[in-house]
């Protein structure tokens, strides 16, 4: 199921550098949309070994059992369309995973929250999608009640890249798509900065985000996409 929104920008900013820009139609109702989304666990069959399909079933059901927990906490705010952060945060990654696959055409993979065995302490990238390339872009999601957040989801693929967080995201990984797995081992593989953002004027936005001390490090790789995600 495609999750509906409203698409403002989408340019090449320098090469192998894409901005989009969108803003989600209803924050409500786009969260009801993730949650009919997620509870297709159609993938499990299609991506995975019988042997693993229980396994798998356990682990998005414990998501998809957060995720209720998250979207009631939202239902009891008293604005029409407000969202706690955590909602918000789920907004921004799921809006910007659907979006470079359907302005884009590249393939998405089911969020790795759904699929990993989470642990405490040891963060990973928050979605991942296959470029036309085949080439695996791993992509952070951060959101920043009324800021523009593209500093701290730039700031955290560069951490996690030093840390090899994207390496270590390719055990579970491989069971999915071996092949591109095996590309990303010889270093071919992109990133997305997915964030909130406000009204600034487009323009300003990418120079200001051009200008980022973690910009150019994050540009270093096959790709980078940035994915503006309007939310006030």
């Amino acid at each position: 199921m495609a999750v509906s929104y409203t698409l403002k920008d989408n340019k090449s900013i320098e090469a192998k550098v894409t901005f989009l820009r969108i803003a989600p139609n209803s924050k409500r109702q786009t969260l009801n949309d993730i949650f009919t989304k997620l509870s297709d666990l159609s993938w499990i069959n299609r991506m995975t070994p019988p042997a693993l399909h229980k396994s798998f079933e356990v682990r998005a059901k414990r998501t998809l059992d957060k995720f209720v927990d998250i979207i009631d906490k939202s239902a009891i705010l008293p604005a029409v369309d407000a969202v706690v952060t955590d909602a918000a945060e789920y907004i921004v990654s799921v809006l910007a995973q659907e979006a470079i696959v359907s302005e884009l055409g590249y393939r998405e993979i089911p969020l790795p929250e759904v699929y990993k065995q989470q642990k405490s302490q040891n963060p990973g990238f928050d979605f991942i999608v296959l470029n036309a390339r085949d080439v695996v872009l791993f992509g952070e999601a951060k959101f920043e009640s009324g800021k523009n957040a593209y500093g701290s989801a730039l700031s955290q693929i560069v951490r996690f890249i030093s840390e090899q967080n994207d390496i270590a995201d390719l055990v579970e990984l491989y069971i999915l798509i071996p092949v591109q797995v095996n590309r990303v081992n010889q270093g071919d593989k992109g990133f997305i900065a997915a964030f909130s953002s406000t009204n600034l004027n487009t323009n300003r936005l990418i120079n200001n985000i051009q200008n980022n001390i973690n910009y150019k490090t994050a540009k270093g790789y096959d790709e980078l996409i940035l994915v503006a995600v309007d939310m006030l």
